[in-house]
């Protein structure tokens, strides 16, 4: 592992971080979460908030440690994460069977989309469309970046960035978007 850092990551050696580091976050990542999907998707959002974060790479004296500790947390994040959504899941599948107002159901589901509506509207153009074209059009990234002309990472960043939105719409709302996910994926 190298430990002498340059004073400013310019593109190619923040690529040349990544090349070094790569493997070894994948494995790591993997051997927590234990899943080639999981691993390759939270590799990737490890080194964009790298990337996103590189000034603080000029004040960081051990590299290795730093990057160990970051994949060590989103790792465990995101099993605390799965645990949970899938207690939750769970949780409202009882629910869901034990029964409800069928009335009442749909008048809750028909709220949630109107305010999911509303916080889609007050997205940007470009990042409503491509929340559009993923959601209502079920188009891979790949797919939307062809059509759109852009890259893969930038779809994706839209994308995570629409949802986010969303989610912090929905929460000043006064609504939990997990719960509204999950209900209307329960009763559709």
């Amino acid at each position: 592992m190298k430990s002498d850092i340059p004073k400013t990551y310019t593109e190619f050696e923040f690529r040349r971080v990544f090349e070094e580091y790569n493997r070894q976050v994948y494995a790591q990542v993997y051997a927590l979460a234990k899943s080639h999907y999981a691993a390759e998707e939270l590799t990737q959002e490890i080194f964009i908030k790298i990337w996103q974060n590189r000034e603080v790479l000029n004040g960081v004296k051990n590299l290795d440690g730093y990057i160990y500790t970051i994949a060590r947390n989103y790792s465990l994040n995101y099993l605390r994460k799965a645990a949970s959504d899938m207690r939750l899941t769970n949780y409202l599948m009882k629910v869901a069977v034990i029964g409800c107002n069928d009335t009442e159901s749909a008048l809750q589901v028909s709220e949630y989309k109107k305010l999911i509506h509303t916080a889609v509207s007050k997205l940007s153009p470009q990042r409503r469309l491509v929340y559009e074209l993923s959601k209502n059009n079920d188009l891979s990234y790949d797919d939307i970046a062809s059509q759109l002309n852009l890259s893969k990472h930038t779809v994706k960043n839209h994308l995570l960035s629409a949802l986010a939105s969303i989610k912090g719409y929905l929460t000043q709302n006064g609504i939990d978007p997990t719960l509204i996910l999950v209900f209307i994926l329960i009763k559709l």
